[in-house]
């Protein structure tokens, strides 16, 4: 699985389960027309779980739909939100 997609103009496309990283380690992000902002969280409910079948001897494995119905905008830390899509730069 790609970490991420790139668009034309540089515009990235992350797949589900790095969502759910996004809302673990909340990186610095560099947002189009805005500057460098930090990630705080995106509205992830109702989406596929961030691993399946998962055991004590099992890591699992990213859930099917990777790449459907994901969330369009993401809250930085200064509670405003930002479509995802204009994240050029990941910090």
């Amino acid at each position: 699985m790609d970490f991420c997609e790139t668009e034309a103009m540089g515009r990235m496309k992350f797949p589900l389960i790095k969502l759910y990283d996004f809302n673990i380690c909340k990186p610095t992000v560099k947002v189009e027309g805005v500057g460098e902002i930090q990630w705080d969280y995106c509205n992830l409910e109702g989406l596929p779980p961030y691993r399946i079948e998962v055991s004590y001897t099992s890591v699992g494995k990213p859930s099917k739909g990777q790449w459907d119905n994901l969330p369009e905008k993401f809250t930085a830390t200064d509670g405003k939100e930002y479509p995802i899509e204009d994240i050029i730069v990941l910090g």
